[in-house]
């Protein structure tokens, strides 16, 4: 689920232990994975969705953002005019995480 794999050390930090961690997407380039400090110790499952499975992670993540246990709104680097889109997909190459498109924008 990670454009930026820089962030993945900071995710196994704030995860409890033996959590589950999934992926989904591909980052924009490898990412590094310290498996004895961010696997290991705290006995994580990492696990990439793929396929069938994921709408059923859909279905869940529905689930979780309607009952109000799952904020995602920090997600949303950026906010541009439909009519700006050259610019939204520039910001896309580099740390933007999620760049919305909102026609009527003013």
């Amino acid at each position: 689920m990670f454009r930026s794999p820089g962030h993945l050390t900071t995710l196994f930090e704030a995860v409890r232990r033996e959590a589950t961690v999934i992926t989904v997407g591909h980052p924009s380039r490898p990412a590094e994975v310290d498996i004895a400090a961010d696997i290991n110790k705290k006995g994580i499952t990492l696990r990439g969705i793929f396929g069938r499975r994921l709408w059923e992670t859909w279905e869940q993540s529905l689930l979780l953002l309607d009952s109000g246990k799952l904020e995602l709104d920090w997600l949303i680097t950026h906010r541009k005019k439909l009519s700006e889109i050259d610019d939204a997909v520039e910001l896309l190459t580099g740390d933007a995480c999620k760049v919305l498109l909102i026609p009527g924008l003013g």
